[in-house]
């Protein structure tokens, strides 16, 4: 019998415990008084913390002029929440490095993580929604319940994914994976994302990222990730026909004010900025 996803996601958290320094932000934070001088003295002491969010907020995804020299002008220039989540991601993504997993290789998993990021934050900015939440870790993390599975559940993800590519109605690998296992990748992800006390809006992209309406209150988040995973996909397969990505829900396009010439003028972008992260994430 299939261990639920509660249980996998509470053998996640057992295997790979949270870097404390993600909460420690969070808990200045909540303090009204605190500064950008705070959150940056909590994170300067991490050296690949430190590095990575700087490489982070001088990328392309973001868009800044002028260099950002310090961890203090990051958290400035960004914004302290939008810091807070990129410490969690960045953190997580650390935490999973050294978990073994046979079903994908570390780069190609962070790739389309990576442009998945990208390309949230290049929506949310075409689309001026969601401010004050960083898309572009709501996007690097949609899928970690997906790792999750690969390496606690090697066979039986195997068999899902290959039942997704077998059928000819070319059903979504989350479809699959409730077929072998009673639940999916978003319901591991979101449990995970609850055992490690993320923030609401990164729990409910983690957890809706494929079915945005079917939650009783629809978030901006998840309809914004829903879109970017479609465009990472075709940014990996180098295409600009979206029949070519998962189905995207016309409620979310519309939502967002978009149309399908703006989600091809993004695949270039978002390949451009993912390259230029990914040994961030696979070194």
């Amino acid at each position: 019998m299939v261990e639920g996803a509660q249980a996998l996601a509470e053998n996640a958290e057992k295997l790979a415990s949270f870097p404390e320094v993600a909460f420690r932000v969070d808990e200045v934070l909540a303090d009204d008084k605190s500064s950008a001088s705070d959150i940056g003295a909590l994170i300067e002491p991490d050296p690949a913390l430190s590095a990575a969010l700087l490489r982070i907020a001088n990328s392309a995804a973001y868009g800044f002029y002028g260099p950002v020299d310090s961890v203090e002008t990051a958290v400035r220039v960004v914004g302290s929440r939008e810091v807070r989540d990129l410490t969690y991601a960045i953190s997580a993504t650390e935490t999973f490095k050294g978990v073994p997993n046979e079903l994908v290789t570390v780069e190609d998993f962070w790739r389309h993580s990576l442009y998945c990021g990208v390309a949230a934050q290049y929506l949310a900015k075409s689309a001026r929604v969601c401010h004050g939440t960083s898309l572009f870790t709501a996007g690097l993390l949609h899928d970690i319940g997906q790792l999750v599975m690969f390496n606690q559940c090697p066979d039986l993800s195997k068999e899902a994914l290959l039942r997704s590519l077998d059928l000819e109605d070319g059903r979504a690998t989350w479809l699959a994976e409730r077929e072998v296992f009673g639940f999916d990748h978003m319901a591991v992800g979101a449990e995970l994302a609850n055992c490690w006390n993320f923030p609401d809006a990164l729990c409910e992209a983690i957890a809706w990222h494929h079915t945005p309406f079917q939650s009783n209150t629809p978030s901006d988040v998840a309809t914004v990730v829903h879109v970017a995973n479609s465009i990472a996909v075709l940014a990996e397969l180098d295409s600009d026909n979206l029949d070519d990505a998962p189905a995207i829900n016309e409620r979310a396009t519309e939502k967002l004010g978009v149309t399908a010439e703006t989600l091809v003028e993004m695949i270039e972008s978002t390949q451009e900025a993912g390259a230029e992260l990914l040994s961030l994430f696979v070194d």
